[in-house]
């Protein structure tokens, strides 16, 4: 092995319209060693990712493995050096089975030339069954969740038994008990001489897991840290090219979020809202200028409670009051036009966006009727006008508004997502995740949103993984179990702590 170790990277560039995405990047990994890759979003670390695992080609620039350049132009190179990848968003085909996605384009045969699903079965077995999971391996990608999905990507990556592995935010959408469950996998995959290249916006996992942090900035690595010289500190400093203090929502520091509140109106109440498969007679009230962070852990009914009130799932039984009056809401166009209601999802690959269009498209789609004139005719103008406004107002980085929204960073998606729902000015929000895969300074930034939006009299109800996120910004928290509210804790009362709803999260006293 080179003294280099086995990756080595030199000098690394790649350019995409408009953009410079990586500048002479140089990097290098060893085997059992993890490198966290950092940066704010859009600063080029899912695409020197992809470059490594045969996505991209690069520019220029020379790839070395195990001190022998190499030219990785497809994945199925990469496949064959040993290069496994786990994407940001899950990269599956939805209306194939888990064990179909595993093995596609790797598919075993029989001897008569028939797919030998036995065997494939068995093999997708042993290498769940090595990460700690069970997943039913003829269910479709389509009924899975975004952790299952998370789950069939590593499997997919672990069944060659790569030398390199690339886990780009998989922990985004994993609770705390699956991360430190995961975590456990990637120590383990380490001792077994596995390199492991880690992409993540939690700077406390940086932390805990890496050996070595690796910084880029527009593009460009600017600093690597060891674990003797890392702090929390430090890598962020890095990572922003900022001097002195930068306050951190949402991973501890928190801020003072004291708000006066006059008396305020009801703007939604859920009586006995029931989908049994997911929730029972669940209820809860919605006041102008709150908002209600719903805290639990995953499969306890939130997302699909959110996904019930926005009209994508029908209820069986209860009912849905938006400022004092019943409504129906039998589809998302009911939702948003007669109830006032947005979703910002959590999965917004698949239900936030139109990746193939561009970000003047995304952001202004839901928001058309808006700018219509008397004829009835978009005032295109005006909607490119809002659409830049958004695009400063939240940092998005793109070339332009006519840059197709599939090639920004996740992160970038992410804002554009909430930008289209801001356009819309509704009076309730219901939001899956805010901050997924977002960096630091943006996670700042969409606090801040979700605050002026609140002291406007909107009132928002919000979901997070992240319980210190729920504490920065809710008036109060419901804890929910096994579909049901477990528990409330109000902003002003001793039991608003991560401790507390944690320990509410995991407890499992709410028969379903």
């Amino acid at each position: 092995m080179s003294d280099s170790g086995l990756l080595e990277l030199k000098q690394i560039s790649k350019s995409f319209p408009g953009v410079k995405a990586l500048k002479e990047v140089n990097f290098h990994i060893k085997e059992s060693e993890i490198v966290s890759l950092v940066g704010v979003n859009g600063a080029g670390k899912s695409t020197l990712s992809h470059i490594i695992s045969g996505i991209y080609p690069p520019d220029s620039g020379e790839i070395l493995i195990n001190g022998k350049d190499v030219a990785i132009t497809n994945v199925n190179i990469a496949d064959n050096l040993g290069i496994g990848i786990v994407h940001q968003e899950p990269t599956l085909v939805p209306n194939m089975t888990a064990a179909a996605n595993i093995f596609l384009n790797r598919e075993l045969s029989t001897k008569t030339g028939m797919l030998d699903t036995k065997k494939m079965n068995s093999e997708c077995k042993r290498v769940l069954d090595m990460l700690g999971y069970n997943i039913n391996l003829k269910a479709r990608i389509s009924s899975m969740t975004l952790v299952e999905k998370t789950i069939i990507e590593i499997a997919k990556a672990m069944l060659l038994n790569p030398c390199l592995l690339i886990l780009d935010e998989v922990t985004a959408p994993l609770n705390k008990n699956e991360v430190e469950h995961f975590f456990k996998i990637i120590m383990e995959l380490r001792n077994k001489k596995l390199a492991i290249i880690f992409i993540s916006h939690r700077i406390q996992e940086i932390m805990r897991i890496s050996d070595r942090v690796a910084v880029l900035r527009d593009g460009q690595l600017v600093s690597e840290l060891n674990r003797g010289s890392m702090s929390e500190k430090e890598i962020i400093k890095q990572m922003l090219g900022e001097s002195g203090e930068f306050k951190v929502t949402g991973i501890g520091d928190g801020e003072n979020m004291d708000r006066k509140q006059a008396e305020t109106k009801d703007l939604l109440e859920l009586k006995n809202l029931t989908v049994s498969k997911y929730f029972r007679d669940f209820s809860l009230t919605l006041k102008e200028g709150e908002i209600v962070g719903l805290a639990g852990l995953k499969g306890a009914g939130i997302t699909e409670l959110l996904k019930t009130v926005f009209g994508r799932i029908k209820p069986e039984s209860g009912g849905i009051v938006v400022k004092g009056k019943k409504i129906e809401i039998d589809s998302t166009t009911t939702a948003i036009r007669d109830a006032g209601i947005g979703f910002i999802t959590n999965d917004r690959q698949n239900e936030g966006l139109a990746l193939i269009r561009n970000v003047n498209e995304n952001i202004s789609i839901s928001a058309l009727d808006l700018f219509r004139n008397s004829f009835k005719i978009l005032r295109k103008k005006d909607i490119s006008g809002k659409s830049k406004d958004y695009v400063s107002e939240l940092s998005i980085k793109t070339p332009s508004i006519n840059q197709e929204v599939r090639n920004l960073s996740g992160g970038n998606q992410q804002k554009i997502v909430i930008a289209k729902w801001l356009l819309c000015n509704l009076d309730i929000l219901l939001i899956d995740e805010p901050t997924r895969g977002v960096d630091i300074r943006a996670k700042n930034d969409i606090y801040r949103l979700l605050l002026d939006l609140s002291r406007k009299n909107k009132g928002i109800i919000v979901t997070s993984p992240e319980i210190p996120e729920l504490l920065n910004i809710c008036d109060r928290i419901l804890v929910v179990v096994h579909g049901k509210i477990a528990c409330e804790v109000k902003k002003t009362e001793n039991g608003f702590n991560e401790a507390n709803i944690l320990e509410l999260m995991h407890k499992e006293s709410v028969p379903y």
